[in-house]
């Protein structure tokens, strides 16, 4: 028997191609009648045929055994969808449902949705600057309402038995100079947990509750004292200092939306990119005569 693969499958195919051709089930499928002459069948499903070379590139990786189990599966599996698609065939005309209509419209998205992404990929900038950013967030600010309150915090987080931590304590809450923020800064770096002093570090009152084991009753006195505020939970300490409080409904800071501005304006990019790619194309196939439109809207 002549075969059109020039390299030898490996050992597990090997063995499996000799338990099929010692099948009298499948030795039939192997004579010239065979719709590919020379090609390995696993399967058949009334005229349809499931060959060695539709599943040489499915296990990669696998063992010999895993292979061997995963191609009996998978021809089983083949013969159960088809029989299935063959009775759906016979009792549901195409026409009926439009099937036909709906596979070429799925294939026309989908290949337009294929050549936008390369499109995207090759000629997009997607670089976003924190102008663009700045000048959406000013044009837009009144839709960016908040649906609850969020709060601007620092903090450290830091072991009770820490060095040196009773004598950085009052360093810590209070810093007077800029030699305290460094030390502070320093301190931190060294021996805290997790630490912020960001200028904006805005959270929602359930992220700042589910970072810090604080209560909402918790929440709400440290947010009124500003300044820094120690909890000792369990073998932590918690330094917390809320800077500012925006309420439920209030414009939100840029900063808390500023990647989501960012992903906006990035998205707009590429509707503008894409409408001004296949307007081009439209007006060029007018200019060489490729096109026209017939129809005319009626005068009013």
């Amino acid at each position: 028997m002549t075969s059109r693969y020039k390299s030898r499958p490996d050992g597990w195919l090997w063995v499996l191609i000799v338990l099929i051709a010692g099948s009298s089930a499948s030795c039939k499928y192997f004579k010239k009648s065979s719709p590919n002459q020379g090609e390995i069948v696993l399967a058949r499903a009334n005229d349809d045929y499931l060959y060695l070379s539709d599943v040489m590139g499915m296990t990669k990786n696998m063992s010999a055994k895993d292979s061997a189990d995963f191609v009996v599966k998978y021809s089983e599996s083949w013969v159960r969808r088809k029989l299935l698609l063959k009775k759906a065939e016979e009792n549901v005309p195409a026409d009926e449902l439009g099937i036909d209509k709906k596979v070429e419209d799925y294939r026309q998205s989908l290949l337009l949705y294929e050549y936008e992404k390369e499109l995207i990929n090759q000629k997009l900038d997607k670089s976003v600057s924190d102008a663009e950013v700045q000048a959406f967030y000013d044009q837009n600010k009144d839709k960016f309402t908040l649906e609850s309150d969020i709060y601007d915090l620092q903090y450290v987080e830091i072991h009770t038995d820490a060095p040196d931590l009773d004598k950085m304590r009052p360093t810590i809450l209070s810093p007077r100079t800029e030699d305290d923020i460094n030390k502070r800064e320093g301190y931190c770096k060294a021996y805290a947990q997790s630490y912020s002093f960001a200028d904006s570090n805005w959270l929602s009152a359930a992220a700042v509750m589910k970072r810090f084991p604080i209560t909402q009753d918790e929440l709400k006195k440290i947010a009124s004292q500003g300044h820094f505020s120690e909890m000792k939970k369990g073998p932590d300490s918690y330094f917390i200092y809320i800077k500012t409080v925006k309420h439920q409904g209030e414009p939100s800071p840029l900063e808390y939306i500023r990647t989501q501005i960012r992903e906006i304006v990035m998205n707009k990019k590429k509707v503008v990119l894409i409408q001004k790619i296949y307007d081009g194309i439209y007006t060029d196939a007018q200019k060489s005569g490729k096109t026209e439109v017939l129809v005319r809207k009626a005068a009013q």
